[in-house]
């Protein structure tokens, strides 16, 4: 997105947050973030830092105050202990970061293989327009270069190796593997 770095993608105005029963940590917060803006949150333990990232990322929905997003920009968030699935492998993890581009290949594998079955031709002409859909998306998220996008990010942030296991990997190796999958969503 070509965009100038004037413009103000974010802002927040006199939000607060109570935790209950009645736990003051944020009260009465303005922030507006620019476009390109690099931002640090600073503050002692219990002073409301991770609330805040919550708000911001959209995962914290129970504050006071108006809290703004600009459209087409999407907000990560790496938890402190993120959430893996104990049961999946590095590899599975990672991909969820591009959940949409693996359930296209999927569909466009499945409609492939529906050209294998009689149909009549209305039925083909829906089926090669719907391929053309998927395959433009499929074009456009640079899918066919998907497993070396995958080995490359998971390699630049020296993830596990791809097969093993989440439970059997440290709290670092954890993070590590969130950090991939967050940063593959191109948030």
């Amino acid at each position: 997105m070509a965009e100038t770095p004037e413009k103000i993608i974010f802002s927040m105005t006199g939000v607060s947050r109570i935790h209950p029963p009645k736990k003051q940590v944020l009260k009465d917060i303005y922030l507006s973030f620019f476009y390109g803006a690099k931002i640090g949150v600073l503050g002692l333990n219990g002073a409301g830092k991770s609330s805040l990232l919550r708000i911001i990322a959209g995962q914290d929905k129970d504050y006071t105050g108006d809290v703004t997003f600009v459209k087409d920009y999407s907000i990560g968030f790496l938890e402190q202990e993120p959430h893996l699935d104990p049961k999946k492998t590095v590899l599975e993890c990672v991909r969820e970061g591009v959940q949409e581009v693996t359930d296209l290949l999927k569909e466009f594998e499945t409609i492939n293989n529906s050209f294998g079955n009689e149909m009549s031709d209305a039925d083909m002409d829906k089926l090669i327009a719907r391929q053309a859909v998927v395959q433009e998306k499929l074009d456009h998220a640079n899918a066919w270069e998907l497993d070396s996008r995958l080995e490359l990010a998971m390699d630049a942030l020296r993830c596990p190796p791809a097969d093993r296991t989440v439970e059997t990997l440290s709290g670092g190796e954890k993070r590590r593997v969130a950090l991939c999958r967050l940063l593959l969503q191109e948030p």
